[in-house]
């Protein structure tokens, strides 16, 4: 006779499912090496890796002996009870920062707050940035969430002459030194980066800039063409180590006494200029300073017929934002390889013409609508890919002459890059590039010369795959390639 089995108690079966899971997290973390852990725990938030370190045996207690320390203040609070959060952040900094006093260095103290308020917060910031520069620490990040957290230049005094600091991020705050401008000096620091960072008087960025001896990478970036930084020409020129420059909403100042700009940037590789106020003629110095530049970007309003004359014998590619420019020049730049042209005012464009870039491969324009200009290409000899990205690309089927205008000022267009070998084509409407079949029977297709077209579309919009295929294989390409982003 059969048994029936007894089933099993619930408290058993949760005990049971406990002793699993338990064995089950145990058997995910296997034994690793102590190094290893110490290199994983350094990428997390000090609070994640002191939790991090509950989760078996080994890992216990490492956080501390790390020389990374990163606290990130987390929700608005005006509250000053002692259980408020503020006070419960200050209090884990304050703990964390005693256990550290055993250790003589930091490579990282990274410190995010929503603000400072009150002068006991304050006496604790300036207490913790001392606390890591007395451990001669190398990478130095603050920030606030609100912006322009108002800094007397003395709350910062530990970190204005610190020797071991080599990277030193702020955001979101105003340097006021107004009163006291201290004397700086960071010799061994490389890379500074400033976003959203105010400066009283507006010279102490120059003062800044110029205790660097030794800085490689320097970003300057300010929120709003209303919030714009001012630095002369000079002190960009006195940083001779320079390998990098991002700059956005900047103005770039001569000498007041207009003294011309001396010097020269025989190392910098990289520029960026965003929103950036400056004559062309500083623009060009800029540029002739710099032997070595390679990779250049510009989105700056120059007057409306301008040459980018760019004799730097380095430079491999250039992106500029053309904003007010009837014609725009790129002359006599022999390693461009990579040109990015994007267009704010498409219909103001009257010609583009590169001049003797010889070893010119890719070329990319961007704009929002149709443009219709000349292009003319003098001395490109090895054209390899054109992108062409025309995302408001579309028409109104009103009536057939609004229709033909539209399709003939697209074909002229493809047509202009018939040299290259690859074009890649964005829109956004399939049904723009249905070109009619009357047009097809009478007028010449415009890629005869083109191995591969390319073209991807954002919204097909119901339009027949086979259409769209029949029409682009009339412009006779060699093969063609159609990608819809939205599938």
């Amino acid at each position: 006779m059969a048994t029936r089995k007894s089933p099993n108690h619930p408290n058993t079966n949760k005990n049971n499912l406990k002793g699993k899971q338990n064995s089950m997290a145990t058997a995910t973390i296997p034994h690793l090496p102590v190094l290893v852990i110490h290199h994983i725990l350094q990428f997390l938030p000090t609070k994640h890796a002191i939790r991090m370190s509950s989760l078996c045996k080994q890992w216990a207690g490492l956080w501390s002996s790390l020389p990374v320390l990163d606290f990130e203040e987390e929700g608005l609070d005006f509250d000053k009870e002692e259980d408020s959060p503020r006070a419960k952040f200050i209090n884990f900094v304050d703990r964390c920062l005693e256990i550290h006093e055993k250790y003589e260095h930091l490579d990282k103290f990274r410190l995010r707050m929503i603000f400072l308020l009150g002068f006991e917060t304050q006496y604790k910031f300036n207490k913790w940035l001392r606390f890591a520069v007395e451990r001669r620490v190398k990478e130095l990040d603050i920030s606030f969430s609100c912006i322009h957290q108002f800094l007397a230049v003395g709350l910062l005094s530990p970190l204005l002459n610190a020797k071991s600091i080599t990277s030193l991020n702020l955001e979101n705050v105003t340097i006021d030194a107004d009163w006291d401008e201290p004397i700086i000096s960071l010799p061994s620091l490389k890379t500074l980066s400033l976003k959203t960072v105010r400066f009283k008087p507006s010279s102490f960025i120059s003062s800044l800039i110029s205790g660097c001896p030794c800085i490689q990478y320097l970003s300057l970036t300010s929120s709003s063409s209303s919030d714009y930084n001012i630095i002369s020409m000079q002190t960009l020129l006195d940083a001779k180590s320079l390998t990098s420059l991002t700059l956005k909403f900047v103005v770039i100042m001569d000498d007041i006494n207009n003294d011309p700009p001396v010097g020269c940037l025989p190392y910098l590789k990289t520029v960026s200029l965003t929103t950036v106020d400056m004559y062309y003629g500083t623009f060009a110095q800029l540029i002739s300073s710099s032997p070595s530049l390679e990779h250049l970007s510009v989105s700056i309003s120059f007057p409306r017929y301008y040459n980018y004359s760019l004799p730097s014998s380095n430079l491999k590619s250039f992106e500029v934002r053309i904003f007010n420019s009837d014609v725009v020049r790129v002359i006599g730049t022999k390693s461009l390889e990579s040109c990015t042209l994007v267009l704010e005012s498409p219909k103001q464009i009257k010609r583009i013409q590169f001049g003797r870039c010889e070893n010119l491969k890719h070329l990319s324009i961007r704009a929002p609508q149709l443009p219709n200009f000349t292009l003319q290409l003098h001395g490109c000899k090895h054209l390899v890919n054109a992108s062409l990205d025309i995302p408001k690309l579309d028409f109104n089927r009103i009536n057939s002459n609004v229709e033909w205008r539209h399709f003939y000022s697209l074909a002229n267009y493809l047509g202009k890059f018939q040299s290259f070998e690859n074009i890649s084509l964005y829109v956004d409407d399939a049904e723009a590039l249905i070109f009619p079949k009357n047009m097809r029977k009478f007028y010449d297709p415009p890629l005869r010369t083109v191995n591969t077209l390319t073209v991807f579309i954002s919204s097909p919009r119901g339009a027949k795959d086979s259409k769209l295929r029949h029409s682009l294989f009339w412009l006779r390409p060699e093969s063609l390639s159609i990608i819809y982003s939205d599938l």
